[in-house]
């Protein structure tokens, strides 16, 4: 008895002293018996839990858990619940408990719980951090995916189940990222993720892919529903945002996919994408609806693609030369290098078509090199064999992309060494957005000049047109863009964008060429207006080099109706 007595009292001082809470319940979930720590973990004392119902300290939400362990046989289980705090709030333990009702010593469930609210709370914050955006707090990549899974599931079981996705990418971000910094990029994404947040219907996921790339789920949206958000989307970034202290435009091209029988997730988000980059070639602020017409596209640009790779090895590229002529007498005094693509059965591709498909997918690299060597070349040939009659310059297109490639000013350099080319006779043309960001390109830039190459900006007038770029960027020449040479015979509001470009590049000692000129009044105002150079249909259309060297002619000049093929 004695030895009995002293196990009672080791067992009594281990079980009021445990860190842990012990507690038996009857068969009806009231409490008989409670250790202690009750107190310390809960804020009760024991009196004031003994005969209660245990169900009225679990969380409603674990109550199901609770009650499945009263019906089990005999036996453990293990299983987190949530326990509401003498405070209010509610607090997580692990709870082991073993099923003594059949054991007339005990009749009840003996349950050994465990706090672990930190755990928990340490554990919820891991799986929020891997779910979820950092900088924004939207849904990241993973859980999108997830929750695109389950709703295509859905969609799929239930006919009447409409289901949409929309993809989001914003336009001319990366300038404003390399020219105001990461942190002015960073305030706008937020900005941007609260505005979308803010546009759609309650249950809608909207999720942060990468980059300046959000995609937004919508289940249950039909076509008309789709279509309404992603017009409520283009308006709600349509206002200026506050951005770390500075007022900022953004726009977006948007893409929408609705769920159809034959597609699963990842077909989903690709006909969304597919949408996407369909808005941004019709321009800024547009959205796209998925159709099988675009599948088609996507075909025959990959095809393009593939054959456009083994056009440079089967020689079915070419060069042709636009002269640019002096105002009024029409002698040529540079000629534009214009790549052409003879294909074996397409027959002539238009650069409009294949020109894209190189700069998507990077040929325009090699591409690009090729047409510089051949213009360099006849470039140099033309100098030796009409001397002072030659082309002074040779005009060459440079594309965005190429700009980025770390290697291009060597090409540059290395073309101009190998065919014998003055510097100053080369002109490379680049588009104002290729450089209004700044960074590398206008790295680039600044390096060819050093070169001693001129930069001309082409179509100038229809990009960013900030004044600062011709102060920050080394700019010779101003190509005046087509659509503005149109309207210099019309009204005085029409030829006014003309006017202003011929003032500043007088005054700033620019040269300007009006480009696309068609009709001899047209040139005659041009004159007018101060332009000394111009290049057009009405001079010549593209040529190849053979037939370059008749019009470099004293005379007659291409003024002359009769030199204008």
């Amino acid at each position: 008895m004695l030895e009995l007595r002293r196990h009672e009292r080791r067992f009594r001082s281990l079980v009021q002293n445990s860190a842990d809470i012990f507690a038996i319940t009857d068969a009806a979930g009231r409490v008989t018996y409670a250790s202690p720590s009750l107190l310390r973990f809960l804020g009760l004392a024991v009196e004031e839990i003994l005969g209660a119902t245990i169900s009225d300290r679990v969380h409603p939400e674990d109550l199901v858990e609770a009650r499945r362990l009263a019906r089990a046989p005999a036996g453990t289980v293990t299983q987190q619940v949530r326990l509401r705090h003498a405070a209010g709030d509610w607090r997580w333990f692990e709870v082991v408990s073993s099923n003594l009702l059949h054991d007339p010593s005990v009749r009840g469930i003996v349950s050994n719980a465990r706090d672990i609210t930190e755990a928990r709370r340490y554990q919820d914050q891991l799986g929020y951090q891997a779910s979820h955006d950092a900088l924004t707090g939207l849904a990241n990549r993973a859980l999108f995916n997830t929750a695109t899974t389950q709703a295509v599931r859905v969609a799929q079981s239930s006919s009447a189940a409409g289901l949409a996705l929309a993809l989001v990418d914003l336009d001319d971000f990366k300038a404003i990222n390399d020219r105001l910094g990461h942190a002015v990029g960073d305030a706008l994404l937020v900005e941007v993720s609260e505005r979308l947040r803010a546009s759609v219907r309650p249950g809608d996921t909207v999720a942060r892919l990468g980059g300046d790339e959000f995609a937004v789920l919508l289940p249950g949206a039909n076509a008309a529903e789709s279509a309404r958000i992603a017009e409520t989307f283009i308006d709600a970034l349509a206002a200026p945002v506050r951005a770390a202290g500075y007022e900022l435009l953004i726009q977006a091209g948007i893409g929408v996919a609705r769920h159809t029988a034959d597609c699963d997730a990842s077909d989903l988000l690709r006909r969304a994408d597919m949408a996407m980059y369909a808005a941004k070639e019709l321009g800024k602020s547009r959205w796209v609806e998925y159709g099988p017409e675009l599948d088609a596209h996507a075909v025959e640009h990959a095809q393009i693609a593939a054959e456009l790779s083994q056009a440079l090895d089967r020689d079915e590229l070419f060069v042709l030369y636009q002269p640019i002529v002096g105002l009024p007498d029409g002698d040529v005094r540079g000629v534009e290098a214009l790549i052409r693509w003879r294909h074996p059965t397409r027959g002539l591709v238009s650069p409009v078509t294949f020109i894209p498909v190189a700069e998507r997918t990077g040929l325009i690299v090699p591409i690009g090199a090729w047409v510089l060597r051949q213009a360099c070349a006849q470039g140099a040939r033309w100098a030796a064999s009409l001397g002072p009659l030659a082309p002074w310059k040779i005009s060459v297109n440079a594309s965005a992309r190429q700009l980025l490639e770390p290697a291009f000013v060597g090409t540059v350099a290395d073309t101009l060494a190998d065919t014998g080319l003055d510097p100053a006779r080369l002109t490379i043309e680049i588009t104002e957005t290729a450089v209004f960001g700044g960074g590398r390109a206008l790295d680039t830039v600044r390096a060819l000049h050093a070169l001693g190459v001129k930069i001309a900006l082409d179509d100038f007038g229809t990009g960013h047109s900030s004044l600062g770029l011709l102060r920050t960027c080394p700019v010779d020449v101003l190509k005046v863009d087509k659509s503005f040479v149109d309207g210099v015979t019309g009204s005085v509001e029409q030829e006014a964008i003309a006017t202003s470009i011929s003032e500043i590049a007088q005054a700033l000692r620019l040269e300007a060429v009006a480009e696309g000129v068609e009709t001899a009044e047209q040139a005659s105002r041009l004159l007018e207006l101060g332009y000394r150079l111009a290049q057009g249909f009405y001079f010549a259309r593209p040529l190849p080099a053979a037939e370059i060297a008749p019009l470099c002619t004293p005379e007659p000049s291409l003024t002359s109706p009769a030199y204008r093929p």
